[in-house]
């Protein structure tokens, strides 16, 4: 592909990083000042008993409902709306000022007919200078170049006049794009400055002329904000995790301060500035307050208590006003749109009584998401969330240790710091289970599988041999299996892909290495291997067989460069002919069966088996029990399962007939992909129809066990395999090897 990666998301499809934006653990470190105290106020206002921020609701009243809620800003201490309304093959922007109750309109005549020639969901940003001037800047599609290009106008009184900067409108001599705008801010001397991905340039607002330019030598993300003489960026470091703010000290890149946030995280908050420099900066660890000349930031108000919490509601922009008032426009999953307002209320008072402990291998969007909406229906109990790994961690798979966490949490529940939750995902359910750890659920489960509010499939997996059930899962997902030339049965299981490619002259799937092939696919066959503390010789040795038929066809390779891949997806187009792609939800499954699509190819579940997310259960050593197990079966319930977040499918069966049912035809992206001989051509990612939804249900509910991974029996196989797979060492003695190098640890 080139060097120039071309997409491009509508709407919520965005949040592929997403539904990605809770990043970091509810109760771990906070930014500098943080006292992370329950019901206290980082401002110091009021006592430790009483008055606290609080969350409302503002009114939208005078907002047409038809329109697109563009950006949300201050002028002049005044909170200022921008929208957005198609028609006339384009869309025209309007201006909104907050007046007590009510907005009214003050869009400024230059800008009443200025049609935008793309649609509502198009990036704009318009800004104004101290002398009231205005700018206006937006990206669209230039379909000659296939690429964005930027645009800029200027705006006073009744005229408006293109300023765009020459260096905009050039292509790339290398990689065919115009320069990439990232962010622009307008300061009150009626210059402005711009961050693209190659330089920070000052630019003449009345001409578009380009004042200076320096290099950009670092990352950033997020929107790029000003209090009329500064400007201020969210920065990242070389691993792209946000760090803190940089402020370009009157808008130069050659005069920089940085203000650390207190911890490193994957996304970018919200900020907002004051007129002299104060900053506010937003997320789902809280609201919090760097006063003008410091780095000290001051926590307002717990994340949890806010909606930047919530999981299917994304903040779009954020500003505060000098009289301490913080405003924030939220987009909700399904088109909802609310603007919520923070605020210091000295009567409100703090009512958290009880708190429990949930622990967790892994960060997960749908806990965060859950224990948030918990804590608003049950104000008196809060769910801490722990995790010891985080989402930016789970990228570095090498440096994840399982084994060490499997100790540290055998340590905890054996002593007096036992949490009230648990997910055991990754860790040893069957020893748990065995040891009395785990309370028995059937008395919140039984009554939901009865009446069909589970999926009967996913919860029958879970059911010990009397009848019990101590484990949940709340999500799933499944392998998706796709290829050119080849039907649905033949790439259903290990089985029937085995006897298909055996003899085959095509190479379907690329040369793999042992602990490759291994990876790929002992999951599916894992669990079924071993049976009462034994190696089950019979299951395993169809396995083995239908491995080596599967490796004949790809080949085999000792190791592989480190500059080297296997296939995946965006092989399929014209060097790959097999692949399976493990599949998260609804909106996980578009670019997969986009592929499909375009290689014209049906899609099955592999192995007929599902992947367990969030695998709860509530410690026998809790003293909360019955609140731990209301709030497992919160989890379970429409408020928590009816969001899509690109984890996993609800195992709530009548959430996953309605997210089938979603409307996802604003939700699309597009780039390049490789066609062969070093062509490309245009590929299109959008919502698929109705019947793939259904057969996607089809299929959830007919998964019938879960995979399994086992550390100690992967390192048997990769150690073991090699000469099988080779064809100099025979199926039984392979068997032999195996059932040696598992005889102890099957009998611990």
């Amino acid at each position: 592909m080139k060097g120039y990666f071309r997409t491009k998301w509508k709407k919520g499809l965005a949040l592929l990083t997403g539904a990605m934006i809770l990043a970091g653990s509810l109760s771990g470190c906070g930014r500098q000042g943080d006292s992370r105290g329950a019901g206290t106020s980082g401002d110091g206002i009021g006592s430790p008993d009483k008055g606290a921020w609080v969350e409302k609701e503002a009114s939208l009243a005078g907002i047409p409902e038809d329109v697109t809620l563009k950006q949300l800003c201050t002028v002049d201490d005044k909170v200022h709306l921008v929208t957005a309304a198609e028609g006339d093959g384009g869309f025209r922007l309007q201006e909104w000022e907050l007046r007590e109750n009510a907005f009214a309109e003050v869009t400024q005549k230059w800008l009443t007919d200025f049609i935008i020639p793309g649609e509502s969901w198009t990036d704009i940003s318009l800004m104004q200078d101290g002398s009231g001037v205005q700018y206006l800047f937006y990206s669209l599609v230039d379909r000659e170049a296939e690429c964005y290009r930027g645009y800029l106008w200027r705006g006073s009184g009744a005229e408006a006049k293109e300023i765009t900067p020459e260096k905009w409108t050039v292509l790339d001599e290398e990689y065919g794009v115009y320069e990439s705008i990232n962010s622009i801010a307008a300061l009150n001397n009626g210059s402005l400055v711009v961050s693209s991905w190659l330089s920070a340039d000052r630019i003449n607002g009345e001409d578009g002329s380009v004042l200076d330019s320096v290099p950009i030598t670092g990352y950033y993300d997020g929107k790029m904000i000003t209090d009329g003489e500064n400007v201020y960026l969210c920065s990242a470091g070389m691993n792209g995790n946000v760090e803190g703010v940089e402020k370009w000290i009157g808008g130069s890149l050659n005069d920089v301060e940085t203000i650390p946030l207190g911890q490193s995280s994957m996304f970018s908050p919200k900020i907002s500035v004051l007129p002299d420099g104060t900053l506010i900066s937003a997320d789902n660890e809280g609201i919090f307050r760097c006063e003008a000349g410091t780095q000290d930031w001051k926590k307002l108000m717990s994340g949890l208590d806010t909606s930047f919490s919530l999981s299917g509601t994304w903040c779009t922009d954020m500003t505060a006003l000098q009289d301490g008032r913080i405003y924030a426009l939220f987009q909700e999953e399904g088109g909802g749109r609310k603007l919520l307002m923070y605020e210091y209320d000295p009567e409100a008072v703090p009512v958290v009584s009880t708190v429990l402990k949930l622990y967790a291998v892994e960060e997960n969007t749908l806990l965060l998401n859950a224990a948030a909406l918990y804590h608003r229906e049950n104000p008196e109990v809060l769910i801490e969330v722990e995790y010891v790994y985080s989402r930016e961690d789970l990228y570095d798979k090498e440096a994840l240790d399982y084994n060490t966490v499997q100790q540290q949490i055998n340590t905890m529940l054996m002593g007096s710091e036992a949490p009230d939750i648990l997910v055991l995902d990754h860790l040893n359910k069957e020893s748990y289970l065995e040891k009395g750890l785990l309370v028995e659920l059937q008395d919140v489960l039984a009554p939901m599988e009865q009446n069909g509010e589970l999926l009967s499939n996913i919860m029958e997996a879970y059911h010990t041999e009397d009848g019990k059930q101590y484990i949940v899962p709340l999500q799933f997902g499944f392998t998706l299996a796709m290829g050119r030339d080849i039907t649905v049965q033949d790439m259903a299981s290990m089985e029937t892909l085995g006897a298909f490619l055996s003899g085959k002259s095509e190479n379907y799937m690329g040369a793999r290495t042992v602990t490759e092939l291994v990876d790929l696919f002992y999951p599916y066959f894992c669990g079924s291997m071993v049976e009462n503390k034994e190696l089950n010789r019979e299951a395993l040795s169809g396995y083995l067989e239908s491995l080596k038929q599967i490796t004949d066809n790809s080949g085999l390779i000792e190791t592989r460069d480190k500059n080297e891949r296997d296939y995946n997806l965006w092989d399929l187009a014209y060097k790959a002919k097999f692949e399976m792609e493990m599949n998260a939800g609804f909106y996980d499954s578009m670019f997969p069966l986009a592929i499909a699509d375009y290689i014209k190819s049906d899609f099955t579940a592999f192995e007929n088996t599902f992947v367990p997310y969030v695998e709860m259960a509530v410690s026998s050593k809790s003293e909360y029990q019955d609140i731990a197990k209301d709030f497992l079966a919160f989890c379970l319930s429409e408020e928590v399962q009816g969001k899509d977040y690109y984890t996993g499918f609800p195992v709530n069966a009548g959430c996953l007939e309605a997210q089938a049912q979603i409307d996802r035809t604003d939700y699309a992206a597009e780039s390049t992909i490789e066609i062969g001989e070093g062509a490309e051509e245009l590929f299109q990612i959008g919502a698929y129809p109705a019947e793939t939804a259904q057969k996607l249900v089809a299929l959830c509910k007919g998964l019938d066990r879960p995979i399994k991974e086992d550390a100690k029996i992967r390192e048997v196989l990769i150690e073991t395999l090699p000469p099988y797979l080779q064809g100099v060492q025979s199926l039984e003695e392979t068997l032999d090897k195996i059932e040696g190098g598992l005889k102890m640890y099957l009998a611990e």
